[in-house]
């Protein structure tokens, strides 16, 4: 499932420059991508009826895969039209990372580099279907992303629910997820954001009280909102209680659930034993070697902020050497600039 990453956003508006740079257009790939793309020259575009086949790169949020020599977007055609273009721009994204140097030293810096890539693609493709204009007018009767906004989307656009999913996780104000559920109780695609892990897809969620009452009464225009959605894990744990509204876009469930700050609510604060207050309150941080108590988490990486603003995403990788001294590898930060012994040996 995908995961929130702080600068998947801005990548995603990067690729969007550099494809219209290359002579692309957005406005055709919003219409039709399969149109607009097997049209291109300088990549293919192949449809299979289920797998995709080995020599693509797997491992995607969707079901597709991007193929390097020569570059092949390939798709499966058993998913729905909605799901396909949403599909094919993911793929496009990969095409699009790998080939601009700005975008790939971009995915170069981060901790999780496939985890990042995914991500902007998800993210390049949502924007691409769903506009900002198109979201902010769905969200705005609301005060803010919604099941109703998920719904409203669906309806008045071409994305696929997967698409709208990425693009609501993304305007949660915190740690949140949306998933979509299918008749059965079963998500079929789930986008998290911060400390909340979106659910796996094909993973049960029908134990939730929220997506219960919603299965139970299958209400065409009917809105669900309950304070005690949980989301499942394989683990056999779930989440502590969230805010959560529910409803149905044709045959399928769209699930909002967040920590706190939930748009239907006029009030609607963290809860005892949220994950702010169920972890660890004193660890020590991988980057400085300082002790601290845990007051905040990063959106990025869900790992605690020391004082310094370290957190997983700093974790000594690239940026390490030897001490001297000591001979232990330690971050850049720990030595003085231009000193081969760390400040502890000093």
């Amino acid at each position: 499932m995908p995961r929130y990453f702080s600068g998947a956003q801005a990548q995603a508006e990067a690729m969007k420059a550099a494809w219209v740079a290359a002579g692309g257009s957005l406005e055709d790939l919003t219409l039709d991508a399969f149109e607009a793309l097997e049209k291109r020259t300088d990549l293919e575009v192949l449809r299979v009826p289920e797998f995709v086949p080995r020599d693509s790169e797997l491992g995607c949020s969707v079901a597709g895969g991007y193929r390097h020599t020569p570059p092949t977007l390939v798709v499966t055609e058993s998913m729905s039209w909605r799901r396909q273009q949403f599909t094919l721009l993911h793929e496009l994204g990969h095409h699009v990372q790998r080939t601009t140097v700005s975008l790939g030293k971009a995915v170069l810096r981060q901790q999780d580099r496939a985890g990042f890539e995914d991500a902007a693609c998800d993210a390049f493709a949502a924007s691409i279907l769903l506009p900002d204009d198109m979201v902010d007018e769905a969200s705005i009767p609301f005060g803010g992303p919604s099941a109703q906004t998920a719904v409203d989307l669906f309806e008045t656009s071409n994305a696929s629910r997967a698409a709208i999913s990425v693009r609501i996780s993304g305007r949660l104000r915190g740690a949140g997820a949306v998933a979509v559920v299918n008749e059965a109780g079963i998500v079929t695609f789930a986008a998290g954001r911060g400390s909340i892990y979106a659910p796996a897809r094909l993973s049960d969620q029908s134990d939730n009280p929220l997506i219960r009452a919603a299965l139970e009464d299958r209400g065409p225009k009917r809105v669900w909102s309950r304070d005690d959605a949980r989301i499942w894990y394989s683990s056999g744990h779930s989440t502590n209680e969230l805010y959560g509204q529910a409803a149905w876009a044709g045959d399928r469930l769209f699930v909002v659930m967040v920590e706190e700050s939930a748009p239907w609510r006029s009030y609607s604060p963290p809860r005892e034993q949220t994950s702010l207050q169920r972890k660890s309150r004193w660890v020590t941080c991988n980057t400085c070697a300082k002790s601290f108590e845990v007051h905040r988490y990063c959106l990025t990486c869900s790992k605690p902020k020391c004082p310094s603003g370290h957190c997983g995403c700093t974790a000594p990788t690239l940026f390490e050497k030897m001490c001297d001294s000591c001979t232990f590898v330690k971050h850049t930060s720990q030595f003085t600039e231009g000193s081969a012994v760390c400040k502890e040996c000093e």
